[in-house]
């Protein structure tokens, strides 16, 4: 084999590997697109349980307290406000 002949090999060997390289970047590419769905999808889950939780600590808390009374346990702190900062998601 001559110069050319390799050089010509090596340089088809290279465009092969662009063309895998190339594949994998747009199949990467299409991952994250649907990851970026599914953090928003799990941001608006993250939003239901937290406003679902503020709705119903304090009753929550109020039964806690009346069940810990009622067994004659010693009544135990109010269960904790959660406060839920979306700049810590993003």
């Amino acid at each position: 084999m001559d110069k050319q002949d390799v050089i010509i090999e090596m340089m088809k060997k290279i465009e092969e590997r662009l063309t895998n390289i190339e594949t994998i970047i747009g199949i990467i590419v299409e991952n994250n697109k649907n990851v970026g769905e599914d953090c928003s999808k799990m941001r608006d889950h993250i939003d239901f349980v937290e406003n679902t939780y503020s709705l119903v600590r304090a009753p929550l808390s109020y039964l806690k307290t009346k069940i810990e009374y009622v067994m004659g346990r010693e009544t135990t702190n109010d269960l904790p406000v959660i406060e839920y900062n979306q700049n810590e998601v993003d």
